[in-house]
């Protein structure tokens, strides 16, 4: 008895075969069908936590807590000390005759004023600066200069500073330069009365010292009256960390600009919203005492409209009283101008879907002028913030309402191929939604210039939570969804040319029911493509 082995019964068939098919005057043919993995994902809302908006924590359904700052300013930003050149001339009203070496034949006090427009200034901490010095020395021997600046005080030593100049002639006196820094200096600009003690009163005033002394190795030379000794200080870049005194009037105002970038996706349909109260916060960190006011907030949506916000509080001044306590101990004064239904449209506001949005503000120092006396002081931790704030549950009616995303695409060439010799392709997408909401999704396939090659519109809908059941173990309603999308043969022979999808979404509710959505919802789905071939042997 023989065996017949694998390979035997293997050969057996294929000769078979080809006597079989050699008899044929046509083809084989056959189809077949396989199942790729697509796409799984989990859609929520989670990734808008971390921009401060949304809060899944306080409450089972989610809360909307936005808040946005607006304006973040320390007064550097909009007051300043402007550069100033001072200097400090010594010329004799008579010779002096023969100057020994080593001999002082100079050392006065002079006070200069600095422009600083609108404001007096007693005290400040300059946190950064310098004095670019320039000096002239029109003897005929060396000298030492030495400039201090009395009331300018860092780590307890006032500020002076020594230099060597070389010897020089009437008319072509010796010139040397130099820099100091002045961070980290407590300067005094309140000057002395004609009694030599701190004049209370003063302001503006820098007070210098120049001494000249000959050359102790030098020789002796004669000083005539018309030999000028001078020292030119240029002070610039000079900002402060603190002041004291009457900082002025000073009005600042701007104009600030702030995205919902998701609604600028939006290209048809409205939403019906709760009340959305919203607040904005303006915290003073600086004891000086200002008034406020919002002149404009507005939105621009998807069909280029603009609503205004209208209110009794637009361009209605506010105080804003000063800070309490000093240094580590600052206690900013916050105020609130509060928009509601009682006093604005704000709910029509939101409504209008703006996703660009424009808030024009006027903040104002010393409203009441002088009458606030010269104590205003800004210490280095002061700041003046103005911060858009709102909270509110997140729910709302959709009407209609649809998104639109475009997505470049780049199909691999070997995929295409495969693709456009199938019969046809099957997208199987299985859905659970557990947002109450239901969504209708279009499909445009388009070509680099934009041109639209294909669409389809007759996708099935993912239906709303509201129309499943409930998961006692995740505390969700839940309905499940199974989507079938057939690309026929003339989209798969134009794969190769598609450049971009264009993906619309139009979102709705159940009608007149405002519905809030769980803070644990989220949207799974599972897709896989079936693709049928047609397979023949010649």
């Amino acid at each position: 008895m023989k065996v017949v082995t694998p390979f035997f019964k293997a050969l057996i068939v294929l000769i078979f075969l080809g006597v079989f098919l050699s008899c044929k005057k046509e083809s084989t043919r056959w189809e077949t069908e396989w199942v790729v993995p697509f796409v799984t994902d989990t859609l929520d809302l989670y990734k808008l936590h971390n921009d401060s908006t949304l809060d899944n924590f306080s409450s089972s359904n989610y809360l909307v807590n936005l808040e946005r700052e607006l304006l973040d300013v320390s007064l550097n930003d909009f007051f300043f000390i402007p550069d100033t050149t001072i200097s400090q001339t010594f010329s004799p009203t008579i010779g002096i005759g023969s100057v020994p070496p080593g001999f002082t034949f100079y050392n006065e006090v002079e006070a200069h004023e600095l422009s600083i427009p609108d404001a007096q200034l007693k005290k400040i901490i300059v946190s950064q600066g310098k004095i670019e010095l320039k000096v002239f020395n029109p003897i005929e021997t060396s000298a030492f200069y030495t400039i201090k600046m009395p009331g300018a005080v860092k780590d307890g030593a006032t500020l002076e500073y020594t230099f060597f100049i070389d010897a020089g002639t009437t008319d072509n006196p010796a010139v040397a330069n130099e820099e100091v820094v002045l961070d980290g200096y407590h300067i005094d600009l309140r000057g002395e009365d004609i009694s030599g003690s701190v004049n209370i009163s003063g302001f503006n005033i820098l007070q210098t010292s120049l001494s000249i002394m000959s050359d102790p190795n030098g020789e002796a030379v004669g000083i005539s009256t018309s030999d000028v000794f001078e020292v030119e200080a240029k002070i610039q870049n000079l900002s402060i960390s603190y002041a004291q005194g009457y900082f002025g009037e000073q009005a600042f105002s701007d104009t600030s600009f702030f995205e919902v970038p998701i609604l600028n996706q939006i290209i048809a349909g409205n939403i019906d919203l709760d009340e959305i109260p919203i607040d904005i916060e303006i915290s003073n960190g600086t004891k000086i005492p200002f008034s406020a006011k919002i002149s404009l907030l507005e939105n621009t949506n998807y069909l280029s409209e603009t609503l205004s916000l209208s209110s009794t509080l637009i361009n209605s001044s506010q105080l804003i009283a000063p800070a309490t306590g000093a240094w580590s101990s600052l206690n900013p004064s916050n105020h609130l101008i509060s928009f509601n239904n009682t006093n604005s449209n704000i709910t029509n506001y939101f409504e209008n879907l703006g996703h660009t949005h424009k808030l024009g503000f006027e903040v104002r120092m010393n409203p009441f002028g002088f009458n606030t006396g010269s104590y205003n002081e800004i210490f280095p931790n002061s700041r003046l913030k103005l911060k858009l704030k709102s909270q509110f549950p997140l729910g709302l009616q959709s009407n209609g309402l649809m998104f639109s995303d475009t997505v470049d695409v780049n199909f691999n060439p070997q995929i295409v191929d495969d693709l456009i010799t199938a019969n046809h392709v099957v997208l199987d997408v299985a859905v659970v939604n557990t947002f109450p909401i239901s969504g209708k999704f279009h499909l445009e396939f388009l070509d680099e210039n934009g041109v639209i090659l294909h669409e389809l519109n007759n996708i099935e809908t993912i239906e709303s939570s509201l129309f499943g059941t409930m998961d006692s173990q995740e505390n969700l309603m839940k309905m499940e969804s199974y989507i079938n999308v057939l690309i026929d043969n003339k989209i798969l022979s134009d794969l190769n040319i598609v450049n971009r999808m264009v993906l619309k979404t139009e979102l709705n509710t159940t009608d007149g029911v405002i519905q809030s959505i769980p803070s644990n919802a989220y949207l799974f789905f599972k897709s896989f493509l079936k693709v049928n071939t047609t397979n023949s042997i010649e």
